[in-house]
């Protein structure tokens, strides 16, 4: 209850509604990594504020700045690193695999108001934090605020529980679930304290025992019967009750029947032991058995074994102490331990029932079979089982001594029921056969005291059943509060799903426009504690995406549902980490992601890591540089060296990374950064191409436009001086130049390996200058940053490069 408690907590957003103005918002000024992860020494991301994106191959560090973070908001776990490998509290993950003796390990988080939030990180993966922040990461939502690529497509194939698990805390309604949990578990803690099965087997037990002795007499008739009998055997006695008199005639019946010879003390023993119901507690047990059997669900007798010793087990443990778990023998806390034990035994719970249920009936066929061999061995017997030894009956008697009850409790079959039946029943009617010519006196002594025992039994059973009355009105009202509350949530969720889907829905048809897949929305399915997804398929209702969706369009449903809840958030105003979104997705769906952040969170920090090369391009051409920055991570080398940082916006350190062992992979990879960059320049530049038809058209390389640039820039491309615009000659050399380079060296370094180190070398600077023309150096926006179309031409904010399109 106390984890559920806390969980919420830490889901709820913070009530204080911030301003809408960039003074209330959160944003984030920087984020420092000391050892922390792929970090070393020290890898800072400098954000300023704005709305970033990150480029890195995969492996350079750029997760282990959003590791931060969730770190933060997840009271100290990673949940990528959640296995048996990294360590109780994943400090085997959490630190740098080399980190010096003498170093520590922490992250900290400057915001916007230079408050700060400084996590420090022991080496046994216990956190200390400290901070001035009044942004308390703590109680951010993590499912609002970081998306990461695995995420996406685990919510998508969650099952529809699961589902409603992620988002009821973010549609608001985590306490209203709590309280109801809380309720449910309420019920069958009652049902457990009370101990309300055993009571109802006792009253049971008592009906049995009632008919079996008085039949169908009334309560009056027994009242009476009583009477009678307390006035026989008790004479000298005035209690009036009927309950004392019933203890008064057992107790002087008891002494009787003590005083009796040993004749009729024989034939009260065989009397018992003709009496006990072995049948019918053989039946409970198959009766147990069978419902047990029908399980769908495997090896469930001893799963459920293991669970109870796991549930006794998880009750002695203290609160804060840690364990080596039984079956994995990881170290763990005694509360996540508790927890796992509490949501088996919730998956469980109908199951455990009737395993309780054959549990109870094979205890008290054991106590029957337990009190049998004992009045079976009772020295007034002695004579009566000698006959028996010396009859047909040996085996069965010497089965019967040798046989162990309690053994059952371990290992109970039908073959040992079949057992039983073969032995105890020949043993009890010869048992009946010889108590047929019992004395007088002690039949009807043990008739009268066997109806006391009834009776008694009887006014007893009153009280136990008046008891279970009270405890089901109890369970009854506690679980109607709960329904009360679940229906609280279903109508609030409804009316919230309904606000959602709308945003989900003009989300997935901005990220897919045109395309016959439509009315994407969540539902509330009949099950209990159940969310899901429905859309329309070709005009066809589909309840769940994963019937017909690729897993590309899966993601991106996936993708639409994070943004539309952390849409719900915008008045806390905090930062959005999109964690390599778009693997799956192919290039029109990635442009249309762009055109949905500006469209809903143009007021909002958002940071974007992508190993993505082509989006990355894409993102530097299309976002706003004055609210948005752009940073290139060097590719990985060592733990020690840990996370670099490239000097330059560009992704041509990428190239330069293979200078050293493979000059011709690094020209290569100079080619492929020119021909995307080159292509989203020419469209921006309005350049007029040859028509070529189909994919040709995507095939044009780098060499293509610069020849173009170079042609069309005589005219077009202009830089001022002083106060007049002349023709940019040395740009047009530098186009001429780096075409040239592109169409040997690149060439011969993509057929051959006879590439030079000083030839890739000289290849990648001459590109990257090639691209810097499109870049002023005073105001450093790009020559297409403002449109003139009157004067038909593209110029810089300062106007100090332009290109006149209109003279093309």
């Amino acid at each position: 209850m106390l984890r559920a408690e806390r969980a919420c907590q830490n889901a709820r957003c913070c009530s204080r509604r911030r301003s809408r103005s960039w003074r209330g918002r959160v944003r984030i000024k920087t984020i420092t990594l000391s050892w922390f992860r792929g970090a070393s020494d020290s890898a800072v991301l400098e954000i300023g504020s704005k709305s970033l994106v990150v480029y890195g191959q995969n492996g350079a560090g750029k997760s282990s700045f959003i590791d931060a973070i969730e770190h933060s908001i997840c009271d100290g776990k990673v949940n990528h690193l959640a296995h048996e490998y990294s360590g109780k509290k994943q400090e085997k993950g959490i630190r740098n695999t080399h980190t010096p003796a003498d170093k520590d390990t922490f992250y900290e988080i400057v915001f916007k108001d230079d408050s700060n939030l400084k996590v420090t990180v022991a080496p046994n993966g216990s956190c200390a934090r400290k901070g001035t922040t009044t942004a308390d990461t703590a109680t951010w939502d993590y499912r609002r605020t970081v998306l990461r690529q695995d995420e996406i497509a685990r919510f998508i194939t969650s099952t529809k529980g699961s589902k409603y698990s992620d988002l009821l805390p973010l549609l608001g309604l985590g306490p209203l679930e709590t309280a109801a949990e809380n309720l449910r578990q309420l019920v069958t803690a009652i049902e457990k304290d009370s101990g309300l099965r055993e009571k109802k087997g006792a009253a049971s037990l008592a009906a049995t025992q009632r008919k079996q002795v008085v039949g169908d007499a009334s309560d009056d008739e027994i009242t009476a019967t009583i009477a009678t009998l307390h006035a026989t055997y008790c004479p000298n006695s005035a209690t009036d009750a009927t309950a004392d008199r019933c203890e008064e005639i057992i107790t002087a019946l008891t002494a009787r029947i003590a005083a009796l010879s040993s004749e009729n003390q024989r034939h009260v023993t065989l009397k018992y032991i003709v009496n006990t119901a072995l049948a019918k507690l053989i039946g409970g047990v198959r009766e147990a058995s069978a419902k047990l059997a029908g399980s769908v669900e495997p090896l469930i007798a001893e799963k459920l074994e293991v669970l109870r010793s796991a549930d006794a087990y998880a009750r002695k443990l203290g609160e804060a102490e840690d364990i080596a778990c039984p079956a994995c023998g990881q170290s763990i806390t005694a509360d996540d331990f508790a927890a796992h034990v509490k949501a088996e035994q919730e998956r469980l719970r109908e199951i455990i029932a009737v395993f309780n249920e054959r549990r109870t009936a094979i205890a008290a066929l054991i106590d029957a079979l337990k009190a049998l061999a004992a009045a079976l061995g009772r020295p007034e017997l002695k004579s009566w089982r000698e006959e028996l030894n010396s009859g047909p009956l040996q085996d069965c008697l010497a089965w019967i001594e040798a046989f162990r009850p309690e053994d059952l409790r371990e290992s109970l079959d039908e073959a040992v029921l079949l057992a039983i039946e073969s032995n105890w029943p020949p043993v009890i009617a010869s048992a009946a056969k010889a108590c047929k010519q019992a004395p007088p006196e002690i039949t009807q002594l043990s008739i009268d005291k066997a109806s006391a025992e009834a009776a008694r039994a009887a006014i007893q059973a009153l009280a136990t059943v008046a008891e279970i009355l009270r405890i089901e009105s109890l369970i009854a009202f506690v679980a109607a509060t709960e329904s009360d509350i679940r229906t609280q949530i279903r109508t609030r969720s409804e009316r919230v799903i309904k606000e959602i889907s709308s945003d989900i829905g003009s989300m997935w048809s901005a990220l897919h426009p045109g395309e016959p897949i439509e009315d994407v929305r969540l539902y509330l399915p009949d099950d209990p504690k159940a969310i899901d997804i429905a859309l329309k398929f070709h005009g066809r209702d589909q309840d769940s995406p994963r019937l017909t969706l690729s897993e590309g369009y899966r993601n991106g449903l996936g993708l639409c549902i994070f943004l539309a809840m952390a849409k719900r958030q915008a008045e806390h105003e905090r930062p959005l980490f999109l964690d390599d979104v778009v693997v799956s997705f192919d290039r029109s769906h990635r442009g249309m992601i762009i055109k949905l952040l500006k469209d809903n969170f143009s007021d909002r920090q958002v940071i974007i890591m992508t190993h993505d090369r082509d989006w990355y391009a894409d993102l530097r051409q299309q976002l706003d540089d004055t609210n948005w920055s752009f940073k290139s991570l060097l590719p990985y080398e060592t733990p020690v060296v840990g996370i670099r940082w490239s000097h330059k916006s560009t992704t041509f350190d990428d190239a330069r990374a293979n200078l050293s062992m493979r000059p011709d992979a690094a020209v290569n990879d100079a080619r492929k950064i020119m021909d995307v960059e080159l292509g989203i320049a020419a469209e921006k530049l309005k350049i007029k191409m040859v028509y070529l038809r189909g994919e040709k058209n995507d095939h044009r390389t780098g060499v293509d436009f610069l020849k173009r640039f170079a042609a069309d820039g005589v005219k077009s491309l202009q830089k001022k001086v002083g106060t007049e615009y002349v023709s940019n000659a040395e740009a047009l050399k530098l186009f001429n130049d780096t075409a040239a380079l592109l169409m040997t060296w690149a060439n011969r370094g993509s057929h051959t390996e006879d590439v030079t180190k000083s030839e890739a070398e000289l290849l990648i600077d001459t590109c990257e200058q090639a691209l810097a023309v499109f870049k002023c150096g005073s105001c450093q926006k790009f020559i297409w940053r403002l449109d003139d179309s009157t004067s038909e031409l593209l110029r810089c904010d300062c106007g100090e490069i332009r290109w006149r399109y209109g003279k093309v």
